[in-house]
């Protein structure tokens, strides 16, 4: 099977063989396996652009997208901002990924 792949910007996120790779032309890098990812777009106000944060969870439980802040252990931000028009574009990437690590999204 191909890597699953998604450009943003200065982003560049693959998924092969159960784990997750975030590579950023800022210089952001971070590997992690797929039980253990979290990703989500917080949004402090519905009109503004929202804040990416894609780490690790401590519950392997915990959903892959849309993840609650306090689920995660470490998390990074590297996208400057992330309009309300683009965060379909997030989710439904990590809808896939959530397919394939048997996970759910929130």
């Amino acid at each position: 099977m191909d890597p699953l792949t998604f450009d943003y910007e200065d982003l560049h996120l693959r998924v092969d063989r159960g784990v997750f790779e975030l590579f950023s032309t800022r210089g952001s890098e971070l590997r992690v396996p797929l039980s253990r990812l979290g990703a989500l777009v917080l949004h402090k106000k519905p009109e503004k652009p929202g804040q990416l944060f894609i780490g690790t969870v401590r519950d392997p439980n915990a959903a892959l997208y849309g993840t609650d802040p306090a689920a995660f252990w470490y998390s990074t931000s590297p996208a400057s901002r992330v309009p309300p028009a683009d965060e379909p574009l997030f989710r439904a990437y990590f809808t896939e990924v959530a397919v394939l690590a048997d996970r759910r999204v929130v």
